[in-house]
């Protein structure tokens, strides 16, 4: 009855301890950190905004850590026990905070993708370089802690370096290439591309191995960075997502072209300001360019606001044009093409 009073009276300290621990944790996450999140919305600076929302979820972690530690200390523990225990809770609570530096890195990067120009395409890559060289400061923190020499690790690291790289060169050479794309910014995250090789689509992610392209119809084209950077590549977003978009024509010889030109302009500028993604503020022109086997051809020169936008310009332009045309009596002619047979007299 003694022993079990004893134990039950050694016990109370600890468990008090973890129990103010805990309960310090829940307000802190609860209470304290809301409440710091408020005042940090009120800011312009929104750094603080990701420093807060992602201690949040390691705080009760902390208080925990912390109660451990009060406990190990002041208990009288053998001195072995006491200090591989220190030594345990604190690489517990390294790894911790490596965590939490890490995903406010990654946030920093999401957060900011749609502010800094040529950000949004390095989203992906630059999450991995931040996370991979976070976690490699945070493992050689806790190799020093546990008084680990790291100067033969490195060295043996750069010799390994050296192996794996000459194994992995292939890999390497994305990455670096993947980087190349990034500084020269001629790509970015949302660009519509066509490639020299035939692919083309939206540029819909950059990472440390390839990029993906998104088709029309929806499709993934994963393309190696290292391939990419070797090709030629038509950026339809750069310098400006504008577009012109030329529409070919022709019509019959007997028309008369002052006509044909006024009625279809008149059609291009309705469709200018009318339809989805069209420029309003441009006016449209038409050129004639050939005498044709069986019309006069000529060009329609209208303009979108993106690549993509051509495809609805056109479709309305050639159905009002074509009503209009109708209306006008204007012909648009089919191939003719005059065939003379010869009967197998000498003078024909």
């Amino acid at each position: 009855m003694i022993l079990k009073q004893l134990a039950n009276s050694w016990l109370i300290v600890p468990v008090a301890i973890l129990a103010g621990s805990v309960v310090l944790g829940i307000i802190l996450r609860n209470v304290v950190i809301p409440y710091l999140a408020k005042l940090a919305a009120r800011t312009k600076w929104k750094f603080d905004d990701v420093v807060i929302s992602s201690v949040r979820s390691s705080v009760i972690l902390w208080a925990i850590v912390l109660g451990l530690y009060l406990i190990v200390q002041t208990q009288g523990l053998p001195r072995n026990i006491a200090a591989a225990s220190s030594r345990a809770l604190g690489v517990l609570l390294i790894f911790s905070v490596t965590v939490v530096v890490a995903n406010i890195g990654t946030q920093i990067i999401e957060y900011y993708k749609s502010v800094i120009t040529g950000l949004a395409s390095a989203t992906s890559l630059l999450k991995n370089i931040i996370r991979a060289t976070v976690y490699s400061i945070g493992i050689l923190v806790i190799l020093d802690d546990l008084h680990i020499s790291i100067a033969p690790l490195l060295t043996a690291l750069g010799v390994g370096g050296l192996a794996i790289g000459l194994g992995l060169q292939e890999t390497l050479s994305n990455f670096f290439s993947g980087l190349q794309i990034l500084a020269a910014r001629h790509i970015q995250t949302g660009n519509y591309i066509r490639l020299s090789s035939g692919e083309e689509g939206f540029v819909e992610d950059l990472n440390w191995r390839a990029t993906i392209i998104r088709t029309l119809s929806g499709n993934h084209v994963i393309v190696p960075n290292k391939n990419l950077a070797g090709l030629i590549v038509t950026n339809y977003e750069q310098p400006s997502p504008d577009i012109s978009i030329s529409v070919d024509l022709g019509v019959d010889y007997s028309s008369d072209l002052d006509k044909v030109e006024e009625v279809t302009i008149d059609v291009a500028r309705e469709i200018q300001k009318t339809v989805q993604g069209a420029k309003g503020d441009f006016d449209p022109f038409i050129r004639y360019n050939e005498f044709g086997d069986s019309s006069i051809n000529f060009s329609v020169i209208l303009r979108g606001n993106t690549f993509v936008d051509q495809y609805l310009i056109k479709h309305e332009f050639i159905k009002k044009l074509k009503e209009r045309y109708d209306k006008e009596g204007i012909n648009i002619p089919f191939p003719i093409r005059t065939i003379y047979m010869n009967d197998g007299k000498a003078n024909d």
